[in-house]
């Protein structure tokens, strides 16, 4: 009697005591952040979506834009020796800061890599484990979508002209440019 009773404690509690995990917990992540001068809310997030598109990141159902959050889908980047294959991910957050009329736009880049021996050209073979955030390409992403709006200085409308025509400017508020 004794015996059964040990014989399913020990059963129950099985599940338990089993080997440990192996999966590699996702680590803490470096977020890179610049001001962006967008003249609206609907601008910089078709611009930020087209970017994201022609650098190669699957962007679908996981962008929301009410919260103004994207995270894109894996870029992946296939090699066939174990540690050189890898995937990215790219998140974008953007935040309005009303105090200097600009944009916060913060990107960070998931990477993995794949450590499967066995195929390793196979996607449905890769042993994918968390790799340092890519760093450099956040800053790429950044730069494309800031590139896409100048300073506010250059479409300002109430701007000095300066420069070596500036003789050829019209004056602000004059009839000049109501042709």
């Amino acid at each position: 009697m004794i015996f059964r009773k040990l014989a399913c404690l020990v059963l129950i509690a099985l599940p338990f005591l089993g080997g440990c995990d192996t999966t590699q917990e996702e680590p803490e992540h470096i977020w890179t952040e610049e001001i962006v001068g967008a003249p609206s809310e609907r601008l910089l997030w078709e611009t930020t979506l087209q970017k994201l598109g022609r650098l190669g990141y699957p962007v679908g159902s996981s962008a929301d834009s009410n919260a103004l959050t994207i995270t894109s889908g894996w870029k992946s980047q296939l090699s066939p020796f174990k540690g050189k294959g890898f995937r990215n991910q790219a998140e974008v957050r953007m935040v309005y800061d009303a105090e200097n009329e600009n944009w916060s736009v913060e990107v960070v880049v998931k990477r993995q890599v794949n450590m499967a021996l066995v195929r390793p050209l196979d996607p449905a073979y890769a042993e994918w484990e968390w790799s340092a955030d890519d760093e450099w390409e956040a800053a790429i992403i950044l730069q494309h979508i800031m590139s896409a709006f100048p300073p506010k200085e250059i479409y300002d409308a109430n701007r000095k002209p300066s420069g070596p025509a500036v003789n050829l400017a019209p004056e602000v508020g004059s009839g000049a440019d109501s042709l």
